[in-house]
């Protein structure tokens, strides 16, 4: 049985891995064979990711804070790979992951420490932390 005859189902995503270059190819050509049909983007250097169109984190947390009924402003998302960039130009604060590839740190609002340095608590201390202070009183403006 052929894998393609097996999957009678439907995909969510599809997940490709390989080297660097030949993904950059094949992103380009599937980019340009279904232009905005699919959503494709590399998540890290060496996967590539295919989903439907407009599948992607910035729909996830909109549909989210819809939910919520919480208000984008309100939002502060971090990333450091391609995959999240859309989440980070979607949030009212977008943060890079000091490992972030250069490109995401592009985007961003703000870059914080990396991965493995706590970034992310980093960032809620600034942002989160720091803001209920300020709106409570507790801090003061240096």
């Amino acid at each position: 049985m052929r894998f393609v005859e097996y999957v009678n189902f439907p995909i969510t995503k599809c997940l490709v891995s390989g080297k660097e270059q030949c993904l950059e190819k094949l992103e380009r050509k599937l980019q340009s064979y279904f232009g905005n049909q699919l959503s494709i983007y590399r998540s890290e250097p060496f996967f590539l990711e295919i989903m439907p169109a407009n599948v992607n984190k910035a729909q996830a947390l909109e549909k989210l804070l819809k939910y919520l009924k919480y208000n984008r402003k309100m939002l502060i998302a971090c990333g450091d790979g391609l995959n999240d960039i859309s989440m980070i130009e979607y949030a009212g604060i977008g943060v890079a992951m000091g490992n972030a590839q250069d490109i995401v740190k592009e985007k961003a609002d703000f870059i914080t420490k990396s991965n493995a340095e706590d970034g992310v608590a980093n960032a809620i201390d600034i942002f989160w932390v720091d803001n209920k202070k300020i709106m409570s009183g507790e801090h003061e403006n240096n």
